[in-house]
């Protein structure tokens, strides 16, 4: 399992190129161990069109019980947990048109 730190990116991710660069990051340790525990410790906030673009990219990629089995968010607070989830649903939303 690969440990992917995001605190480097704390207290926001707010921008599309950090978007881009954490999904880059996840989907990697995601081909190269199959699972990836997701550090979120210093995340304050995030733009729901990063969670989105991070999450809900992989959510749409990988269905649901993939990403449940592969994708696991440690110390994740409940405020960006809830923004991830709103991501999440936008992201499915789109891609059923």
């Amino acid at each position: 399992m690969a440990v992917i730190d995001l605190n480097k990116y704390s207290p926001l991710v707010t921008r599309r190129e950090l978007g881009d660069e954490i999904y880059t990051l996840i989907k990697e340790g995601i081909d190269k161990n199959g699972e990836v525990d997701v550090m979120m410790t210093k995340i304050v906030s995030m733009t729901t069109f990063c969670a989105k673009q991070i999450f809900g990219r992989l959510y749409v990629e990988l269905g649901r019980e993939e990403y449940k089995k592969r994708v696991h968010l440690v110390n994740v607070s409940e405020d960006v947990n809830f923004i991830i989830r709103i991501g999440i649903t936008n992201a499915v939303k789109e891609a059923n048109g």
